[in-house]
Formats: C-alpha cells, structure tokens, sequence
C-alpha cells in the first residue's frame, strides 16, 4: 500500500522530536471523533515513512509487537552516551559512586602519558580499551541501579541531562508514587539447603501465600515529581474519621502495572493504618511496603486459590460488586516518613514494619484486612519443618527464609561449577543476577556467565561472599531462599515458560495442539530461546481454550517464525506469539544434547500447572536461571 501512493509534493521527513509529539497527541485524544483524528495522524505519519521507518513506526503504534530492544538495551545506551559524550565538573572520587570528570579524550590522554614508559603502540592501545571499558560498566551499573529503584525514563534522563552519571543516584532516589523493581528470592531445592547456604546466620521464614503481590504507595501529601496528576487516587476519610485528611494511595503488580481500581477495597484500610498511627502520636506520612494480596473467607479467614482474584475486573472496581474478599499481608517495608529503608538491614526494616502497621481488622466486612505475613523467627531445623507444615495447611504455596543480618560466607568447594556448565564468574554490581550474557549461534546455554548480587572476597586462597541483607531491587538475591512444596520433589523450582509454538495432535488430541513448544526469556537481548514440549497437565476444557486463543488466523499466531524466537531449527506447526507466560514442573533439567540442541538445557517430563497472569514475559524464568537450576541439582537432596 505504501508503495502505490504517489504525492505531487514529497512530504517533509519524520524527525524525532516532531514524531514524540504527535505520537502525544495520539495518546491524549479522546471523545467523539478522536477515532477519525487519530486515522487521520497515523496516515500523515505513514506518508512522511520512508524505508525501515515504516516497520517501526507501526511496531511502535501496536504497542505489543516488538521492535528487538528491551529496557537493558536502553538503560545500556544512555549510560554509554552520558559517559562518552557528557563533561562533568571537577568532584571528588567516593566508593559510592564513581565521577566522570571529563570526556572520552582523557582517557587518551591519561594513557599518551605513559608512553615514556616503554610499552609498546599495541599495549597503549590495549590500556586505552580498558580503561574506557572500565568507565563504561562502571556507568552502566549506576543507571541500572538507579532504574531498579526509579523506572521512569523521564525522571532519570532529565538528571542525566542536568547532573550527568556522577549525581544520579542523589538526583533519582525511590519515591513514593513512582513503584520499584521488587526483589525476588533464590531457587531451593529443599529445606537442608537452607542450612547449607546460611549456616547459624539468623534468619527468618515466612509463609509464601498464594496471592497477587502488591506494592502498595501511600501518602497524606500529594507526591512530588508526578508528571501526571491522574496517576494514584485520593481517597476521602470514612465516616468514623471524617476530621481526618484524605489520602493519596497507588498500588502495583509485580511487574509494575497499577492495579489501584481493581482492589478499592484495600483503601479504606490503608486510611485507617494512617489514622490509628495518628493518633498514637506516631504519624504516618508516607510509606511504600510490599505485600501479597490474598483472597480469603469472609467468615473463617482461611485462604483461598490465587485464582479467585481472577474473577476481578482489572479496571473501575465498585465496592458493591466485590465477590471475593482480599486480605493484605504485608512483609516488608521499603520507604516510611520521607526515608528510604533500602540500605537497612531486613532485621531493621522488619522491625519498623512490625512496630508501626500492626494487624487492622476493619468492621466493615467490605473492606480488606490487614495483616503480617505469618512467620517463624526459631531457626531450629525441626521448628522450621514444622513451620513449612503449616504453611502448606494454611494453602500457601511455601515459605521464604530471609536473612537478617549481612553475612559474609565461606563458599561451598562442592557448589564450583560443573565442568560441563563453563565459567561462572561472580561480577559484582556491574551485572544483575537475573541476567545472562546473550551466547553465539554455535553455542550453548552452558557457556556463558551468571552473576549473583553477592560481592565476592578473596582470604588466601579462600573465596569467601558477601550476603547483604538490604533489599535489593529487581535482582534474585542469595539472602532470600524460597522453599515450595513442589521443590521437595522433581524440580528444584517451577518454571515460568513460554508458550512460543505447538503442533497438531495425534489420535485423541489431533483436533487440538498438543504438543506445546515453550521458552525461556533472554534478558539482555530480549530473545524467547525454546527449551522443552509440553503435553502433560492440560485438560480438555484448557486445550479448547487453547485452540480458541490460538486459532490459526489469530491475532496470537503467526504461520512464520517471530523474530524474537530463538529455536534452533525446530519448526511446529503454528507459532505463538509471546504474549503470557506459563508455570511448569518436570523431572529434572537435562542437557539438551540428549533432547533438544537448543539453548544448551532443557526440561525432562515437562507438565503444565497453571497460567501466570501475574507475570509478564520479561518476568519469565530466564537462560540465566535455568542453567543455575541446572547447575544446582542434585546437590540437595
């Protein structure tokens, strides 16, 4: 189409300035005849395309077809940019951060000289690289830090722009109303590896409930820094406290979508965790805690399935129309009174939390309760079992265990990596856990590197780590092990899959799809690398759905490969295209030489549990976490 228009007056170019303003005006129209109006944009727009610029601009306005770029890739650029291109003032050098005092020249004049030296034109060449890679990661490991504390592109690039990388980290603090990357915990394979990763340090298990995670922003003040007032929600007092001010509350997922109007029901309580605190003298400001948001029984409390939950609208919940009521269950507390908690101890953060934001039962039963995460504090191995026990009977998926303390361990000569797996190396902050390096074509999962949030030391000869107990956001720390009662057999972890392609049945299945073709997530390149088939675990009122969803003239099927996909020459008989993510068991990871040669490892007797509708596909396991997954097994039984 685009190709037969023909236009007496060329139209002017698309510039990037002019594009972000109309791709604005897109986003803002409303009413009657916005339709039309926007029509009438994307056609101007289409016109003034030229070449490639016309795949893109149409990936862009779809929104979820993707163009290859993904946040790190982002994050990357702007930090190399700000580093190579931006000049900073003369500031001193802090372990905290570290200065970029001038541009990419001073490195060749740093390393111009030491030519009197005697090094060779080569070894200077070699010095210059280096140290500019060096600049390169260490700015790169500011942004990335930053991000997972403040993911809003406007706020970080505008101090960027009027700071540059030295004072980011004061310039973009965690903020209430804008959410931060969560922390997750690490793969178990079983309570004895609490022990063996933790020793005598103190910890503390809790239950893991089986409900929607939430992060929940609250503040009497209206957040500064909000570059859209529509963004979060005032609430007006209840009745029985209608001398009190209103309250601004926001709430989001896991992966960060706000999820204020699907749970109204849990602001009322939060108003009233404010004004009980008021008038104990102790005032609450503002806060950010993080919580599981669980459906429970109006009448007996006891916990019901994560699916309930699903039976909520996303979007302008009513009061009157509730049908399943929720519970809040806090369990840690990230930001009260204007300070960040980030870089306390979980022992410190845990207290705070257990001191000002006690159980609240409201009288209404409309509204949410609020509670702490049920615990145990005794690290006494037949305490814990009996812990884990229980939590299973309360129908929680596990526990988390959490370290207290920082701990600095001794590592485990039997946890060196397998032969088989490569090198992994710790990188400290300059690479976060939940990544892993993109391999070649030609080679496998097995040859690339994992990271851990853990700070390694060398004591003659001894590698010893350093296990913080801050919370770190958006990295999988060794500090939180979660154990689930799936972990106690097959598997060491579930994994969260995606489905990326299937086949036609045989026999009793030829009218369905089966098998199923599922991946994990790359996050560095943003490639979907196949891993296993699935058959197992579906019923047939699921493989009915499935065919409707995926129907071969779908909007959720493609008869060619994405590109996104990495599949290593296998090809079904219909493509998927990524757009959920799936939980799944099986036996045991496997090297794919003896099942598929696809990304190095794969799944054994692979069988499906359920949908996650919690989690999106950048939040699906990873290459790096299956290999470590791989790595790990069998060494804790």
């Amino acid at each position: 189409m685009k190709k037969s228009v023909r236009l007496l007056v060329p139209p002017p170019p698309l510039v990037c300035h002019s594009l972000f303003a109309q791709l604005h005006i897109i986003a803002r129209l409303k009413g009657s005849g916005s339709l039309e109006r926007k029509t009438s944009i994307v056609k101007r727009l289409l016109v003034s395309a030229q070449g490639e610029e016309v795949r893109y601009l149409i990936r862009t306005l779809v929104g979820n077809l993707r163009i290859g770029a993904v946040r790190l890739t982002i994050i990357t650029a702007l930090a190399k940019a700000f580093c190579l291109s931006r000049k900073g003032g003369e500031q001193s050098v802090s372990d905290d951060f570290y200065i970029f005092k001038r541009e990419r020249q001073d490195v060749t004049d740093e390393v111009d000289a030491k030519k009197g030296s005697g090094k060779t034109k080569e070894k200077i060449k070699g010095d210059k690289e280096r140290l500019l890679e060096e600049r390169l990661d260490r700015a790169e490991a500011i942004v990335r830090k930053v991000w997972a504390r403040h993911p809003d592109y406007g706020h970080v690039v505008a101090a960027l722009l009027d700071h540059g990388i030295a004072l980011l980290e004061l310039r973009v603090p965690i903020a209430v109303g804008t959410p931060l990357e969560p922390m997750l915990g690490s793969i178990t394979r079983g309570l004895s590896e609490i022990y063996s990763r933790l020793g005598s340090r103190p910890f503390v298990s809790e239950a893991k409930l089986d409900g929607q995670r939430g992060q929940i922003h609250v503040s009497t003040v209206e957040p500064s820094g909000l570059s859209d007032n529509s963004r979060g929600k005032w609430y007006d007092p209840p009745e029985a406290n209608a001398d009190q001010t209103c309250i601004w509350i926001r709430c989001f997922s896991r992966h960060l979508e706000d999820m204020s109007d699907k749970y109204p029901d849990i602001a009322p309580t939060l108003a009233s965790l404010v004004y009980r605190e008021t008038a104990r003298g102790l005032p609450l400001e503002n806060f950010i805690l993080d919580c599981e948001i669980v459906a429970i029984d109006p009448q007996t409390s006891e916990f019901k399935a994560f699916q309930e939950l699903s039976y909520r609208s996303k979007k302008d919940v009513q009061m009157g129309d509730i049908k399943v009521r929720v519970g809040i269950f806090g369990f840690d507390l990230m930001f009260l009174n204007g300070e960040s908690l980030l870089n306390k101890s979980f022992r410190q953060r845990r207290h705070l939390l257990y001191e000002r934001f006690s159980p609240l039962r409201p009288t209404d039963p409309r509204y949410a309760k609020w509670e702490l995460v049920p615990s145990c504090m005794d690290n006494d191995n037949v305490k814990v079992q009996a812990f884990f026990q229980e939590a299973l009977k309360m129908r929680a998926e596990g526990i988390m265990v959490k370290l207290l303390d920082e701990a600095e361990l001794e590592e485990d000569p039997e946890n060196e990596v397998d032969p088989d797996l490569g090198d992994y190396s710790d990188e400290g902050e300059a690479r976060e856990k939940s990544e892993l390096d993109s391999p070649p074509p030609s080679t496998p999962l097995s040859t690339t590197k994992a990271s851990s949030t853990h700070s390694p030391v060398k004591d003659q000869g001894r590698r010893r780590k350093i296990l913080p107990a801050t919370y770190e956001p958006d990295k999988r720390a060794d500090s939180w092990l979660k154990v689930k009662k799936d972990y106690l057999n097959d598997l060491g972890d579930s994994l969260d899959l995606i489905p990326i392609g299937a086949w036609h049945g045989n026999g009793r299945k030829a009218q369905w799809w089966s098998p199923i073709l599922l991946g994990v997530y790359d996050s560095e390149s943003g490639q979907i690398q196949a891993v296993c088939k699935c058959m197992s675990g579906f019923t047939d009122d699921f493989y009915k759905g499935l065919n409707v969803k995926y129907a071969p003239d779908g909007d959720f099927t493609s008869r060619s490969k994405p590109s996104e996909i990495e599949a290593a020459g296998l090809r079904p008989s219909i493509w998927f295209k990524p757009n959920e993510v799936w939980e799944m068991r099986g036996a045991e990871q496997a090297n794919a030489h003896s099942i598929y040669r696809l990304s190095g490892v794969s799944v054994r007797f692979p069988r499906f549990i359920k949908v996650r509708e919690d989690k999106s596909i950048e939040q699906a396991t990873t290459t790096e976490q299956l290999a470590e997954m791989y790595q790990n097994q069998g060494k804790h039984p």
